[in-house]
């Protein structure tokens, strides 16, 4: 697997999310929907042996580095390149601990007992 089928798997993986973020909906009155678009930011991919770590946020956020559009508990995303699968990351460590679990245990949730 090459990086650019990986990062087509992610942006596949992203516009499902846009779809389940923005159907979302809220009962608050003046309600209106954010319509997000989801991108990945490309200079932060990071490469590694098992394959690929993408990080992503809102396109608003990304054109005009305004706060108020970013996204909270966007967790990286891990490409693995042999198995073609996306593994969620998290966003209560460093990203490099869920690398490193994802390295040593298949597993970047994996806890020691």
């Amino acid at each position: 697997m090459k990086i650019e089928e990986a990062k087509a798997l992610v942006e596949d993986y992203l516009r499902k999310s846009e779809i389940e973020i923005n159907n979302f909906g809220s009962s608050l009155p003046n309600y209106k929907n954010p319509n997000i678009k989801l991108r990945i930011i490309n200079e932060e991919t990071e490469e590694h042996d098992f394959g690929w770590v993408f990080y992503y946020n809102s396109e608003e956020f990304l054109r005009t580095g305004n706060v108020e559009h970013s996204l909270v508990g966007n967790a990286p995303l891990i490409v693995d390149q042999k198995s073609k699968m996306i593994i969620e990351t998290g966003t209560a460590q460093a990203t490099d601990v869920y690398i490193n679990n994802y390295k040593k245990y298949g597993d970047p949730h994996y806890e020691s007992d």
